[in-house]
């Protein structure tokens, strides 16, 4: 039995001031969620123990604090189920969801996602639903799995069409008809007829969309649809209309202080202008397209580059083998120009590396017509780097979209809360006999009502505020103690690997120099390094469980001062490296993963990560026995 109405009014205040403060004060609204737990669990309130967890669950994830996040989500979710507690374990899933999609584990993100969908139906909450149903898509976009997200995303538009929520239609539609027009693009059928009519049911969503959100004033995304308005529009060679939406992207780039979207409409402008036969616009377009770029090149964006330059040379590399059986002399030729010409193939992007490449394969054919085989080779490169390019842009609309579902969720959380509360505040009212007290409350119940009406306003500033953040910036290096980046990041991923396997547990051994000097590094390049290695040890030992049942796995993480530099070493007893593949863990895409499971970039980027910070990555193995990485950082 939960307690009487004055604990529970008393307990959902403090809820209620955990969702006022969550937002602007993270250690307040902490300090709220706890105060709630404690006098829910003194009181025996058993329904607000499970509320007020996840309260500091949300506090904890607010505050980058990813492990104790999951472990105060994890406890509200176990007690949520025995209580019965419908709601707030789809919630709660959801949350989870986010932690791990936040991460970049798409896959561990999916499974509790897909959980959240199941009790919405059950509950018939056709509004979570198709929240929910938006975040898988997002989640499937992230892996560049396009099919499958558009397929969610088109089960998101059926429920959304049965709403009176224009905000969430809109984004959906708008959301599906670019979905479908990214598609269309890596369509390789060459069937004219389905091609058009394919852009055309792109263009009808997006077009629709824009109308929902000029009519009814939503600027969330709105340059996102006329961006991609503009792109349909020059697919189609129908450069005026391609012009107009491209001006209009800028214009709302600027309104909403969006550098990226800026970026891409400058773009836009000048391939128009260039197609119209104005070069001096196209030029001056261009020019400041260039300038935008130093702007906006923050660590995702550098990382995504980064692989396709590695794709790219990998590429050409075959080509160039080929190439050396029968032309050795002009091969070598050819290679020396590519040398010269690298440094500004990177500085000038892929664009110019698609000029450049161009131009090589120019002088190449001129001097070697006879080599078909080089040809179809540097063909085959191109289709490549343009399909790369799609996955990048489609990867960050799904990042977008999965950062519109998740923050736009706080202001709806907070008006429900602040609802109940004064609820219970106006039921009171009615029992209450003593006019001061009846005062009393009177004044609370208004504060709520205030509350409720300055942070439905909240949620406009919250949605311009991060679109201005979801494009980011470029990270300083500042001292940082790695020894709490081990300690946080070795725990999330613990964690993380138990949440797909309960069944798998693992010592753990932590061997810290308390009096280490602290590095300077760019912090969040270095936790995923550091999550990355912990992820692949306890894969290893994993994998060695499984074939000796009686293994007890061992990881060790141990840091040192050597003076010159600081050590990082991670060890475990898992299944080891076999020597004929341990030169080969460090080069891109080289993976002994199924197919499915991994992608080879993990230790290739982690590696040119520590070089790009001066230190080493080093790796001892023995297989069947341990398995051993150090990290020196300079001091």
């Amino acid at each position: 039995m939960d307690g009487d109405e004055a604990d529970t009014s008393k307990v959902s205040r403090l809820i209620g001031l955990f969702n006022f403060y969550k937002a602007t004060e993270p250690e307040q609204a902490r300090m709220a969620a706890e105060s709630a737990y404690k006098l829910a669990l003194e009181k025996n309130l058993e329904s607000y123990k499970a509320k007020s967890l996840a309260c500091m669950g949300h506090a904890a994830y607010i505050m980058d604090r990813y492990t104790e996040a999951l472990e105060y989500f994890v406890e509200a979710l176990q007690l949520s189920e025995s209580l019965g507690l419908k709601r707030d374990q789809g919630v709660i899933l959801r949350n989870i969801g986010n932690i791990f999609l936040d991460q970049e584990m798409p896959e561990q993100a999916l499974s509790y996602y897909q959980q959240a969908l199941a009790i919405d139906r059950e509950l018939k909450s056709d509004v979570d639903i198709a929240k929910e149903l938006l975040n898988i898509s997002s989640a499937y976009s992230v892996t560049v799995k396009l099919d499958s997200a558009y397929f969610f995303c088109s089960l998101a538009l059926e429920k959304a069409a049965m709403l009176k929520d224009t905000f969430i239609y809109a984004q959906v539609l708008g959301n599906l008809g670019i979905i479908e027009f990214y598609l269309d693009k890596s369509d390789s059928t060459g069937n004219s007829y389905a091609h058009r009519e394919k852009y055309d049911q792109a263009l009808k969503h997006i077009t629709e969309a824009e109308r929902l959100f000029l009519e009814h004033g939503i600027v969330t995304n709105l340059g996102v649809l006329y961006l991609n308005l503009g792109d349909i529009y020059l697919e189609r060679k129908e450069i005026a209309k391609a012009t107009i939406k491209y001006s209009n992207a800028l214009e709302n780039a600027r309104m909403m202080e969006s550098i990226d979207d800026e970026r891409r409409a400058y773009l836009g402008l000048s391939t128009c202008a260039e197609l119209l036969g104005n070069t001096v616009k196209a030029y001056d377009y261009l020019k400041k397209y260039n300038a935008l770029n130093d702007t906006i090149f923050n660590l995702n964006s550098s990382r995504k580059q980064n692989q396709l330059m590695m794709n790219y040379e990998l590429e050409k590399n075959k080509v160039l083998l080929k190439a050396d059986e029968e032309k050795k002399e002009a091969v070598h030729s050819a290679e020396l120009s590519k040398q010269r010409s690298q440094k500004n193939i990177y500085i000038a992007g892929f664009i110019i590396v698609f000029i450049l490449s161009f131009i090589m394969l120019q002088q190449y054919r001129q001097k070697n017509k006879s080599n078909k085989k080089l040809k179809e080779a540097m063909q085959h490169l191109e289709q490549t780097q343009t399909q790369l390019i799609h996955q990048e842009k489609m990867a960050s609309l799904g990042m977008l979209t999965a950062g519109i579902a998740h923050e736009i969720q706080n202001p709806l959380n907070f008006v429900t809360n602040f609802s109940e509360s004064s609820m219970d505040i106006i039921k009171e009212i009615k029992e209450e006999k003593d006019e001061n007290e009846k005062q009393h409350l009177m004044q609370e119940l208004n504060m709520n009502i205030e509350k409720i009406h300055n942070h439905g306003k909240r949620a406009d500033t919250i949605i311009k505020s991060m679109l201005r953040n979801s494009h980011g910036h470029k990270e300083d290096k500042r001292l940082t103690n790695i020894n709490k980046v081990c300690d946080e990041f070795l725990m999330l991923a613990y964690h993380s690997i138990r949440a797909t396997n309960p069944e798998f547990n693992c010592t753990i051994e932590k061997k810290f120099q308390h009096d280490i000097p602290k590095v300077n590094v760019m912090a969040q390049e270095i936790t995923r390094v550091m999550l990355n290695l912990f992820t692949n040890a306890f894969h290893a030992l994993k994998e060695r469980q499984q074939k000796e049942p009686n293994f007890s796995p061992l990881i060790t993480i141990s840091t040192n001062d050597a003076g010159k530099h600081v050590n990082v070493v991670v060890r475990d007893n898992g299944i080891g490296i076999p020597q004929a593949i341990r030169d080969k863990i460090f080069q891109p895409f080289f993976t002994t993963k199924k197919s499915g499971e991994g992608t080879g970039l993990g230790l290739s980027i982690s590696y040119d990560i520590i070089k790009a910070h001066g230190g080493e990555l080093k790796v001892q193995s023995k297989e069947g026995e341990f398995t051993e990485f150090t990290i020196q950082f300079p001091v």
